[in-house]
């Protein structure tokens, strides 16, 4: 179920969001390649979280062009002074995972050899 489709563009809601079943799938369009690249106020991270009994810090995730893959990051807060003993804290995002794209992919050019055909219907058959 579609719940929202990107504008294009130069729109800052450049994202795609829809309910598949028990998946809530956020798809950004051209997020921008870096934050200083980030002309239009474009989405370029996606924040993930949870609400409930037990506590969680979240985790945001990017796309990384030069490595060709997705970023997790965690939050974690440090104390900034401002000045005559006033504070405020702020949150570093730290790099806790990596994921190359197409980890998993070795089918030449992307297309499934014939073997992968015929494993798919011994399986079927075999249901």
């Amino acid at each position: 179920m579609k719940i929202h489709e990107s504008e294009y563009g130069d729109s800052p809601n450049n994202f795609h969001v829809a309910r598949n079943g028990n998946e809530l799938r956020v798809e950004l369009t051209y997020p921008p390649y870096t934050d200083a690249k980030n002309e239009h106020g474009k989405c370029r991270y996606v924040y993930v979280d949870q609400e409930s009994v037990r506590a969680s810090d979240g985790v945001r995730l990017h796309y990384d062009y030069e490595r060709d893959g997705f970023v997790v990051e965690q939050p974690k807060s440090r104390v900034v002074a401002l000045g005559n003993k006033s504070y405020t804290t702020v949150e570093d995002w730290i790099e806790v995972g990596f994921f190359e794209s197409w980890h998993f992919n070795d089918w030449e050019n992307g297309n499934p050899p014939e073997a992968e055909f015929a494993r798919a219907d011994a399986e079927r058959v075999a249901k």
